[in-house]
């Protein structure tokens, strides 16, 4: 068989943002794809059925998203940046039942959460400055004519550059002619908008001052016929999802950040005619979502979360597994799927269930489930069954303090008896995500070059409760031993493994650890550090999070709690390092801005280490997962040479 090449890149598909129509049986979802010779993505929406278990493409103009089904199930609503002349992104309108689609408005600041409150009318929301006409389309000026002028923050957004205090705000709007009319009843900057069951109220979320409380949302009811909204619940609660369970009922995502960002969220239950609020099942400190890692995903999964006659459904992570479950409003939980790989996200109707999945060796595919019997509805990434791929073999280590920890790994594709492996060792970012069940090229492609490769979910990691996740205040502590446990466990218990010839690499915060392993310890022979952080006081006033994240990480503010800045910190360990180190870096990182590798890889050179950096411009945090398809393939390349180089002399 033939074994994968890092070029086949190209050839994924993503599929998601399922949604399955009034009657139950047919759907829509978005297929994304690469074109290497435009240097851009691809993306339409397709059609199905799941009776018949066919699919069919509905748009093709090339930047086609976000579909929403009307309720009587006649027309779909996309947005799209078909029109490459268009100063903003385009909602537009197709007629299910036959006819061409058509722009309904074209915005600047884009459209999200598009609902339909009848057949004539929409709810959505755009982003534009405070007293900024929304619907001008003009130019902004030429570089060397704009001037930033800026009294807030935060000022920069990772993916949008400067912010110029641009906000989420809510607009009506008839389809017809495409007028707008604001709602100004909620403030802030909404993020995210669900119409009830009778569409005669909206839950909004939004957060309503970013400067003084960023990471806390609050929950509006807003009444669509008096125009009136009602905010639910108070300061102490910070909402990320909700879900209409009734007419007068709501399930919430929310969290008290009991111990920061670390805090696994609860369900809230909001009786709306007693405005009660009731955590549900808050003691089995679940991670409600997807956080397993992939580099080959692309499409917003949209659902991860839906209620239907009255339950609750929804995704968890549980440790290195994704967990479709139901719960009721007393908090009694059912396991309905669990899957050996990753259930990006879902639509329910009646019995029928309808999944976007991927294991460790097959990319993300859509499948049904009615009545336990599944089936598979799509077949885009079928080339892949023609390959040679390296399945990953799980292990658990006991670690120093008793706690366990998941690891895997995965020999070289060629492998044969006797022969000893360099071995890559990858660390996830977050910290707060996880490994497990998702496809992820990057790891293929390096055992089909000779590399074993060995990745774990160290403390920091989400799925695994609160408790586990919580390490503010300690980076570079027990994650630190976790890693170096896991490497010395592989290096006794799998004798291919050269402990000679050993890398290690990690994006965001498996960049932070790359750079902080190589300060405190020789047994890497070459590293890459990726998105990384190297000072927490840098990042702290330089990044979009910075000002919030990093004082939760770190343990304050840096004014308060200097010492513990500077010993989280990877650069103060630069003299220690023997390590060559690869930086890879966007110039438009603005989660983790590439000051935090230029000065780590200045103070190396400075001191007379084996340094290099490669920089990408136009290019963000997203990289490795969403940057421009060549800069992602000279991305792998560049890792591939640089261990190539250590490792393999």
């Amino acid at each position: 068989m033939k074994k994968l090449k890092l070029e086949d890149l190209y050839k994924y598909s993503a599929v998601g943002d399922l949604h399955i129509f009034p009657d139950g049986e047919n759907f829509v979802f978005v297929r994304k794809t690469m074109d290497k010779k435009e240097n851009q993505y691809e993306s339409s929406i397709w059609s199905g059925n799941m009776k018949s278990g066919r699919v069919r493409q509905l748009t093709r103009g090339g930047k086609d998203g976000s579909p929403t089904v009307s309720p009587d199930g006649k027309s779909l609503l996309f947005v799209s940046g078909r029109d490459k002349d268009a100063k903003g992104s385009g909602l537009y309108l197709l007629p299910l039942e036959g006819g061409e689609s058509r722009l309904v408005k074209a915005l600047k600041g884009g459209f999200s959460s598009v609902s339909w409150i009848d057949s004539e009318t929409v709810l959505f929301i755009t982003k534009h400055a405070p007293g900024e006409d929304p619907e001008k389309l003009e130019e902004d000026d030429p570089p060397e004519k704009k001037v930033y002028e800026i009294d807030k923050i935060p000022f920069l957004s990772n993916g949008a550059g400067f912010t110029e205090n641009r906000a989420g705000r809510l607009y009506k709007m008839k389809l017809q002619d495409g007028k707008m009319e604001p709602v100004e009843a909620v403030g802030g900057d909404v993020e995210n908008i669900v119409v009830s069951p009778e569409r005669k109220e909206v839950a909004v979320i939004t957060t309503e001052d970013k400067e003084k409380r960023p990471i806390w949302s609050s929950l509006y009811v807003l009444d669509l016929q008096s125009g009136l909204a009602k905010r639910i619940g108070d300061d102490s609660l910070s909402f990320y999802h909700c879900q209409w369970s009734g007419e007068r009922e709501l399930f919430a995502v929310a969290t008290d950040f009991e111990k920061g960002f670390p805090t696994n969220p609860f369900i809230v239950h909001i009786d709306l005619e007693s405005i009660a609020l009731t955590m549900v099942a808050r003691e089995m400190d679940l991670y409600f979502g997807n956080s397993l890692n992939s580099d080959v995903r692309g499409v917003s999964p949209n659902t991860s979360m839906k209620v239907v006659e009255g339950k609750l459904y929804s995704l968890v992570t549980a440790g290195s597994q994704i967990k479709l479950i139901s719960m009721d409003k007393e908090g009694k939980l059912e396991e309905i799927a669990v899957s050996s790989g990753s259930i990006d996200c879902f639509d329910i109707a009646g019995e029928r269930l309808l999944l976007s999945e991927m294991t460790t060796l097959e990319p993300l595919e859509i499948y049904s489930l009615v009545k336990g019997k599944r089936k598979k509805l799509t077949n885009f990434n079928s080339w892949i069954k023609g390959l040679k791929l390296s399945e990953p073999e799980s292990f658990e280590v006991e670690a120093s303090d008793g706690q366990k920890i998941e690891g895997w790994i995965m020999k070289p594709v060629d492998f044969e008896e006797g022969k000893k492996y360099p071995a890559v060792v990858e660390i996830h970012g977050g910290p707060k995500t996880a490994y497990g069940g998702g496809y992820v090229h990057e790891f293929q492609a390096l055992a089909s070059e000779g590399y074993a490769v060995i990745y774990c979910n160290p403390r920091g990691s989400a799925g695994y409760g609160t408790d586990f996740a919580d390490i503010r205040g300690h980076y570079g502590e027990r994650d630190f031993e976790d890693i170096m446990e896991i490497v010395e466990y592989v290096i006794n218990e799998y004798d291919f493994v050269d402990e000679d010839k050993l890398g290690v690499t990690g994006g965001s915060y498996g960049g932070f650890m790359t750079n902080w392993i190589v300060g405190h310890t020789d047994a890497f022979k070459a590293a890459v550090s990726q998105r990384s952080i190297s000072s927490w006081i840098s990042f702290f006033g330089t990044t979009d999070i910075g000002y919030f994240f990093a004082s939760d990480q770190t343990g304050g503010d840096f004014f308060d709690n200097l010492e513990g800045y500077l010993r989280q910190s990877p650069l103060m360990s630069a003299p220690n390092v023997v390590t060559p180190i690869l930086f890879i870096h966007s110039l438009e990182d603005y989660r983790c801005w590439v000051p935090e590798a230029m000065q780590f890889f200045t103070a190396l050179r400075y001191l007379g280490k084996e340094a290099k950096m490669v920089l990408f411009p136009k290019e963000n945090h997203e990289l490795s997962r969403g940057g421009l398809p060549v800069h992602r393939e000279k991305r792998l390349r560049a890792i591939l040479e640089w261990f190539d180089s250590h490792l393999k002399t």
